[in-house]
């Protein structure tokens, strides 16, 4: 991932670029790429080539089509950053407890080093 290769010095900024750049790729992907395929603008003085798609204009059958997208894609960016907080919650925990080998020591582990 590219957040990933830049490497930040704390866990949260890199959690919150994370979060940043998947909300920038969603927005680009659904509310931009997908109106401009859909896009009919044969009827504007400058329609920038955009005459094959079948949506004139935002009416029903634009609603049951993209409409439903980006409603998803505003859901997914609601709930993406605390599903990711508890997933890494997850892996951190799972990562002690294999480290401290499921003993009721919270302090024992097999590190040498902090």
């Amino acid at each position: 991932m590219l957040v990933d290769w830049i490497g930040y010095s704390t866990e949260t900024k890199r959690l919150s670029n994370t979060t940043t750049i998947t909300f920038i790729v969603q927005f680009f992907n659904t509310a931009f790429l997908l109106l401009l395929v859909n896009a009919n603008l044969s009827e504007q003085p400058f329609n920038f080539f955009l005459d094959s798609g079948n949506l004139t204009d935002f009416n029903s059958i634009w609603f049951r089509s993209i409409g439903n997208i980006i409603v998803g894609t505003m859901w997914f960016n609601a709930w993406y950053p605390i599903i990711e907080a508890f997933l890494y919650l997850g892996i951190r925990i799972f990562y002690r407890i294999l480290d401290g080998g499921c003993n009721r020591d919270k302090y024992k582990t097999k590190k040498t080093s902090i």
